[in-house]
This record gives C-alpha cells, structure tokens and sequence, in this order.
C-alpha cells in the first residue's frame, strides 16, 4: 500500500521540496518507497552554518540516493521587514520551483507540510480575523502550470521526527525555516509546540466545524462517486479549487485503466466542461480514455466506443452513425413519430431521461437494465425527441426481439463488433 495515498505516474517525474528538516526528509524516503525517484529542491539562502550544514547534508543524500538535486541560490533584500523578506522568500521559491517544474516536465511538486502547520495557519488567520472556508491548505492545489501536492497533512511534526528516527533518515532540527514569517514562528514556538494531544485535537475539531459545508460537499461528491462510479456536477463544482483539483486527480485515476497526468490546463477544461451549456459533451484525456458529460454527471469512458452523441433529423430520411442506422424514408408512424415532430433530434440516453411504460413514468436507463441491457448498449442506447423537446419514442430491449416495425432501426452491437 502506499505510504503516501497517491497514484504515482509509472512514467512521471515528481519534484520533492527539501529543506532537510524532517518532514521534507521523512517525504523523500516515503516518495522513495513508493517506487519513486524524486528531483530534490533546495534553496540556499546563505543565512550561516546551519543552513551550510543542511545544503550539504543534501548533497550528501542525493548523491548516495541516486537523486536529481536542484539548488537555488538566494541572498536575501537588505532594508526590508522581516514580513516583506518573508513574502519575497515566497515569491521567489515558488518561481524556482515553476523553473525546475517545466525543466524536467514534472507532474506534480510534492511539499511535506503537515497538520502542525495547517494548526499554524489556522491561529495565525485566526488571530488577524481572517474568516475563509479553508484554514489550513488543500491536499491538492494548483499554482500556475503546476499540481502540487501535500500529502503529509495526516501526520504531525512529531509524527515525522519519529519516522526518520526509526528509519534512520538523517535530517537537522536545528534549522529554523526562514521560509516563514516571524509571527508564524512565534505560534509555533509558543503555542503549537507544547500542545497536549487533546489540545491539538480541540483545536482540529475547531477547525472541522468550521469548515463542515464544505466537508459536507465533499462527503456527497464521494457518495455519488461510491454508489455510481460517477461524479455529480453540482456538488463537485461547489468545492473549493484544492478540493475539486484532489477529486478529479483520484476519479480519473481510479476510472481509467492507464494513468492520466492531471495538470492546471486539464483541471480548467474540466471545470469549463462541467459549466458548459450544453448537456451532453466529451474531453478527451490520454489514449483512449475520456470524462463524458451527460446532464449533471461526469463519467469515465475508456475504449471511445460508446461516447454519447446527438443528431438533428430534418425530415424522414436514412441515417447511419457508429451507434445505429436507421431509414424513416417512408415514415416512422409505427414508432409513434409523425412528420409533424420534426425536426427531431436523436441522441443516447442520459441520467435525466424519462418515458411512459406500462402507464408509468420510469428512468429510461432503469427501464432498459430491467430488461437486461448491458452497460456497453445503455452507454449508446438512442432516445427519439420531437421539436417540442419531449421525447417521443425509446426502443425497446429484449435480448430475444424480432423486428416487426416497417421503418428501419439497427442499433450496432458493441460485442458483435468486436467479435
């Protein structure tokens, strides 16, 4: 099982950030473990011997670990607050990470931040009054053409000191982070550091309850994409960007047989996908794998073979597609469609759909698995609508069906294909 609850890209590069404390240290040994080589990134921002010692104990490890290692250096501003150096530090990390990003064409950037640091934020946006749904940072997020990734937000800093103690990991404690700004170190120092565990977990149930809307949109997209194996649009495009990013990186990968590298431009047309006007539409994403839009839902489809479809029928007339032929030529009354419904429009069936059967109004894809029809079919399985956007006829399924009707339909048979 992984250590770290992340689809690793059996053919991606991963850029790990390091400043040789533990965290970064004990999440380059789990990447490590994982099966992954990642490209270490360190600043140097030349502030004494500690921070020497850590630069080369960096050196050190990269070299014995077989890892790439980037290095920036960094001489911080003269005249500044401490808060302007702060934020000038960030800016220009950041910067180096995007630099080795689109260097060695990553996938994602991986930083160990963890639950002491999102308590940390948490305090610090409490104590300036900051009211937001999210106090502490996404597991995923994205920053310009970069997915990164914390995945250690379970783990406390103690937590992680343990790990590399009892993996024998080197790393130095000593090393005050420069990268935050003194109030932060304040909190930590004061505050965060002699917490009890049930102050801590005080604290963490805090924050749950005041982040419970957007937990509860997350537990009804993960019940939708449990009971259904599909997402529901609303409740997913309700999600804070980390969140929504985080959902579709894991429904894609869980969905498509190959790994799919999930960046910023991908989640964006996602996300335009999902507010698209038009209720039925596909984004391709690697090979042969696409996130099918059908009314409120998105679905993974995995072949191209059954990808909904829509077309507009002027008059009676022949008509032949990948999913089905037909010839109205000579009227289709005896499917109860007149010349006065057109122009018609016919398309395959969507979640939405309903139609009388037996005097009732039933789902049309309920309606079509009770009789047995397969998913393959369900995906391609035509509806008929007149002008008046009602539908007028659905084809019924019966695995041993003789056609009586004098116009012709011929729905294409994905196995009978295939054979």
């Amino acid at each position: 099982m992984s250590l770290l609850n992340y689809e690793f890209g059996p053919k991606n590069v991963y850029l790990a950030a390091c400043t040789f404390g533990p965290d970064s240290m004990a999440l380059l040994d789990m990447m490590q473990q994982d099966g992954v080589s990642p490209v270490v990134c360190f600043v140097d921002y030349h502030l004494g011997n500690n921070l020497a010692t850590a630069r080369k104990e960096v050196e050190k490890y990269c070299k014995e670990k077989h890892l790439i290692l980037e290095i920036k250096d960094a001489y911080p501003p003269e005249g500044k607050s401490e808060k302007e150096v702060a934020d000038w530090a960030r800016q220009l990390r950041y910067k180096f990470f995007l630099e080795c990003f689109l260097k060695h064409h990553a996938a994602a950037l991986f930083i160990a931040h963890h639950i002491d640091d999102v308590i940390e934020n948490y305090l610090l946006l409490k104590q300036h009054g900051v009211k937001g749904q999210h106090y502490g940072w996404s597991r995923v997020s994205t920053y310009e053409e970069m997915i990164i990734v914390r995945p250690l937000l379970q783990y406390s800093r103690e937590d992680l000191k343990n790990y590399c103690d009892e993996h024998n990991i080197p790393y130095n404690d000593s090393y005050s982070n420069y990268e935050e700004a003194s109030q932060r170190s304040l909190i930590r120092r004061d505050v965060v550091s002699k917490l009890n565990e049930v102050e801590r977990d005080q604290i963490l149930e805090e924050m749950k309850k005041k982040e419970a809307e957007i937990s509860s949109l997350n537990a009804t997209v993960k019940k939708d994409l449990s009971q259904t194996g599909e997402l529901g649009i609303r409740s997913l495009i309700a999600l804070p960007e980390g969140d929504f990013a985080e959902t579709i990186i894991e429904f894609v990968n869980a969905r498509c047989p190959t790994h799919v590298t999930v960046t910023p431009r991908l989640l964006k047309d996602i996300r335009a996908l999902c507010l698209a006007p038009e209720v039925n539409k596909t984004l391709k994403l690697e090979g042969n794998n696409y996130i099918v839009k059908e009314y409120d839902v998105l679905s993974i489809d995995t072949d191209g073979l059954h990808l909904p479809y829509s077309y507009v029928l002027e008059k009676p007339c022949k008509f032949s597609c990948p999913a089905f032929d037909l010839d109205f030529t000579m009227g289709a009354e005896d499917r109860r469609i007149l010349p006065e419904d057109y122009p018609i429009t016919v398309r395959s069936a969507l979640p939405a759909d309903v139609t009388t059967y037996g005097g009732y109004l039933v789902p049309v894809r309920r309606m079509l698995s009770a009789a047995g029809c397969p998913a393959e079919m369900m995906r391609i399985w035509p509806v008929f609508i007149g002008k008046n956007k009602k539908i007028l006829y659905v084809p019924r399924y019966d695995r041993n069906f003789v056609e009586y009707h004098k116009s012709k339909l011929t729905i294409h048979i994905p196995e009978e294909e295939n054979k």
